[in-house]
């Protein structure tokens, strides 16, 4: 992007998995404080999203993912537990955590192993690498096939437990917690001072959890 003037629009990159209640409470925020700014969102793989902050296809992204890349600043965000995705049948939720070697004898329904790239490059730290039965490109599909009783899915505690009305059950992993972390990204030298405004708001929201507290 052009520094020499500010954007009237933040083009921002989300890549997959990224749209929880913290996105949404960063774009209520922005557009409460500065709503002549608008953000125009693109979901996008990460390392589309980071090739294209480099080109300045992008003013900002959120991902998982923390690139090697001296060009860009990761900031980091909010975070989240690793959980398990079970079916309400299973004799896994005899445990009140999950073994992490108990995970071996499940058939393992990965979520996105393109897009998701640093989610499970973090499942197969924990577990080491195993054949999955089934990848689902959403996390829709991934719950559809755990409540189906196809196997299980490792995705971040919030996103599991929004999963409970479709039959599927959240359980923790033992010897955890076990994170993954959200970061936001931008460039390291030229980012405009509209884009560094929206990057203390992201600040903002992630110091108050939710975010509800700025809005009373």
């Amino acid at each position: 992007m052009n520094t020499s003037s500010q954007p009237s629009t933040i083009t921002l990159g989300v890549s997959c998995g990224m749209f929880l209640p913290q996105l949404a409470a960063l774009l209520a925020l922005q557009r409460v404080e500065e709503p002549e700014t608008a953000i125009l969102l693109k979901e996008a793989p990460p390392a589309e999203l980071f090739h294209g902050l480099e080109a300045g296809r992008y003013d900002a992204g959120i991902a998982w993912a923390t690139p090697v890349l001296p060009a860009l600043r990761a900031e980091p965000l909010w975070r989240d537990e690793l959980a398990a995705a079970v079916p309400v049948r299973s004799p896994l939720l005899a445990c009140p955590s999950i073994p992490l070697g108990e995970l071996l004898h499940y058939p393992m329904i990965q979520w996105c192993p393109q897009t998701c790239k640093e989610l499970n490059l973090r499942v197969e730290a924990l577990i080491g690498h195993q054949h999955a039965a089934f990848t689902a490109t959403t996390f829709e599909l991934m719950t559809v096939l755990v409540a189906a009783g196809y196997g299980i899915g490792l995705a971040p505690r919030g996103r599991v437990a929004q999963a409970r009305q479709w039959g599927v059950v959240m359980r923790p992993l033992a010897e955890g917690p076990h994170w993954i972390g959200t970061n936001l990204f931008r460039l390291a030298c030229g980012a405009t001072p509209t884009v560094e405004r929206f990057a203390r708001r992201a600040g903002r929201i992630a110091a108050h959890g939710s975010g509800r507290g700025l809005f009373t």
